[in-house]
């Protein structure tokens, strides 16, 4: 791990002007129609189809070379998108209805890191219900995780959807922040606003796991795991969308994808190997808590305490507000 950062003291005065000139022409959140599955309870939010710019804005140098070029994605059809990342109650009426096992029970083990050993490993009896200790149950709340894709694939399914592609998460976690770093802003310390606006690396992860990589000065109120929805959503009406827990998307990691890929609904299938990540999380360090990060993680046999997801589901009409 790199040594600890002051992020808020990295170009403070570039990040400053440019957080606040975006918030001013944003104006907030956008309206929008929200429907409830009756079957998850999940609560997904429209979002209407259009171009965007994808990858690594302009004013961003922590940018990893795979985030480049910036380009002109085309989404020619309009979507539904969880509002949060699905949580353990959620998942659970999907496992009450089917009696699936996910691939972490199976096994018989999940992936954590603390203290006692500040890298990650596999540790006995650690599942979706169980995400950080074998003894302590997790509540309701908070983001189902320790889950692999085909686990989050599985509920999607069942509830009538499917994961969201890299293009699909970026466009609407970017909302109309065309040059925003963040999903609060271009300020790197995450409460330009005075209140927390993600669960990130931060002191009480420091407290935790000293080692590793966090952003001085913060604290979101959480080492690990946060319920969903405690801190502001974006401007699509999104919680979460930077910070908490990575997200598992439907795209296979292409390192070259941005430089000659498809420019309308793309989606990398891939071989089977490999799955994106997106959206930061509590446990890594705070560059990856920009909208533009792409993770990546093994496709199958892999979990973790820090990856969950949220569904999406395919709209009729661009024209649903």
């Amino acid at each position: 791990m790199k040594r600890p950062i002051a992020v808020h003291e990295r170009n403070w005065v570039r990040s400053v002007l440019a957080g606040a000139a975006l918030w001013l022409t944003s104006c907030g959140p956008v309206a929008r129609t929200i429907e409830q599955s009756p079957r998850s309870t999940v609560r997904y939010v429209a979002i209407d189809s259009g171009s965007f710019l994808m990858g690594c804005v302009s004013t961003d140098d922590e940018c990893d070379r795979f985030e480049r070029p910036q380009h002109r994605v085309r989404l020619s059809r309009p979507f539904w998108i969880a509002a949060t990342e699905t949580t353990i109650g959620q998942y659970r009426r999907f496992v009450t209805a089917t009696k699936y096992r996910t691939a972490a029970e199976w096994a018989g083990r999940g992936r954590i890191a603390d203290a006692r050993a500040p890298e990650w490993e596999w540790r006995p009896a650690l599942d979706w219900q169980r995400p950080v200790t074998a003894d302590t149950l997790a509540s309701d709340d908070h983001p189902a995780v320790q889950l692999a894709p085909a686990d989050a694939e599985a509920f999607c399914t069942w509830d009538g959807g499917r994961l969201p592609t890299e293009a699909e998460w970026e466009h609407a976690a970017r909302g109309r922040a065309v040059e925003q770093r963040y999903t609060w802003g271009n300020v790197a310390l995450p409460n330009p606003r005075a209140s927390p606006s993600a669960n990130g690396p931060d002191m009480r992860l420091h407290q935790r796991i000293p080692s590793w990589e966090y952003i001085a000065g913060y604290d979101d109120g959480y080492a690990t795991l946060a319920p969903v929805a405690r801190f502001d959503p974006n401007l699509n009406g999104l919680f979460d969308m930077s910070g908490n827990v990575y997200e598992w998307t439907a795209d296979a990691f292409d390192s070259t994808a941005y430089a000659g890929g498809a420019r309308t609904d793309p989606h990398v299938t891939g071989d089977g190997v490999t799955r994106v990540v997106r959206g930061g999380t509590w446990g890594y360090p705070p560059r990856h808590l920009r909208i533009s990060f792409r993770g990546v993680f093994a496709a199958h046999g892999f979990w973790t305490a820090t990856v969950g997801f949220r569904c999406a589901r395919d709209r009729t009409t661009s024209r649903e507000r």
